[in-house]
């Protein structure tokens, strides 16, 4: 029996058996992407509140089969599972009442499929569904190739950005092999690059929480008086909760769980500080104090 990858598997489920029409692919396939949203994405100077939201992707294929990574050809990004599209879903709607502006992911495909979901919902144009490399997952051997030390020699230290997709670039991946992965949310835009600089490989934990601190700060401020989601992983949440809250010991992030972070404009016009805006287990995120 294959031993479990990850401490927070839930019990395997049942796994719908689809094919994905070729008809579903078509408006991915075939979509376009607009003009670079780089350098319009502040808000209306009018804007008096701010959110931004980093939200963790939802269950993972290999949370639900724990000998998935010993078949998949690209062991170290796995999808969905049947249960994390729900997931989604569910979350879509959550999120509609938000007034979001833009959503922001990974590019690891559990965050791209997370955040089709939600885009679709909100009726988003395009553009305003943006991909971020620092906000991907901790680049660790030990955890993006668990249980396949084979490919350890292969991949070595080369950057990650090499191997991710096969040696395809983001934009011919969009139009292969992320395609069916994608097509389940029915989305009809495309995401778009918006920071390519992706993260040493292999990479230690104390780094990648300075990353994903160091991206989300950047967000805050180049998205000022606009409202946007960050999909992305549970250590990056565990970042954001401890920027605004630096004695919190964070020990759960559950799926889809999110943390909120906001800031008003003062009467003067400046913008006054950012604050979090949750406590433990409100939003699905879970920490203690020592």
């Amino acid at each position: 029996m294959c031993a479990r990858l990850v401490a927070w598997c839930c019990p395997c489920l049942d796994v719908e058996d689809t094919v994905v029409p070729q008809s579903a692919l078509e408006p991915l396939v075939q979509a376009r992407s607009g003009p670079s949203p780089i350098g319009s994405v502040s808000g209306p100077p009018g804007a008096l509140e701010q959110n931004v939201y980093c939200m963790r992707h939802g269950h993972r294929q290999d949370e639900e089969d724990d000998c998935w990574h010993l078949s998949a050809a690209r062991p170290w990004d796995p999808p969905l599972s049947a249960k994390g599209r729900q997931q989604a879903r569910e979350a879509a709607a959550q999120f509609k009442s938000k007034n979001i502006d833009y959503v922001l992911t990974s590019p690891f495909v559990r965050c791209l499929q997370t955040s089709a979901e939600i885009v679709d919902e909100l009726g988003l144009a395009q553009g305003r569904w943006l991909v971020l490399w620092p906000m991907c997952e901790l680049c660790d051997p030990r955890l993006l190739l668990a249980g396949r030390e084979d490919l350890r020699p292969a991949l070595g230290r080369r950057p990650i950005r090499d191997w991710m997709w096969d040696g395809q670039t983001f934009e011919q991946a969009l139009g292969g092999l992320l395609a069916p992965e994608l097509a389940y949310s029915g989305v009809r835009i495309r995401p778009e690059m918006w920071n390519d600089s992706a993260p040493s490989y292999p990479e230690k934990i104390e780094h990648a929480l300075k990353r994903y601190e160091k991206q989300i700060r950047s967000v805050c401020k180049e998205f000022a008086g606009r409202n946007v989601l960050v999909v992305t992983h549970g250590e990056a949440l565990r970042a954001a909760v401890n920027m605004y809250d630096s004695r919190a010991a964070v020990y759960e992030v559950k799926h889809t769980g999110h943390v909120p972070l906001s800031r008003s404009r003062n009467p003067n016009g400046t913008w006054g500080p950012w604050s979090l805006c949750c406590t433990s287990g409100q939003t699905g995120v879970l920490w203690s104090y020592a």
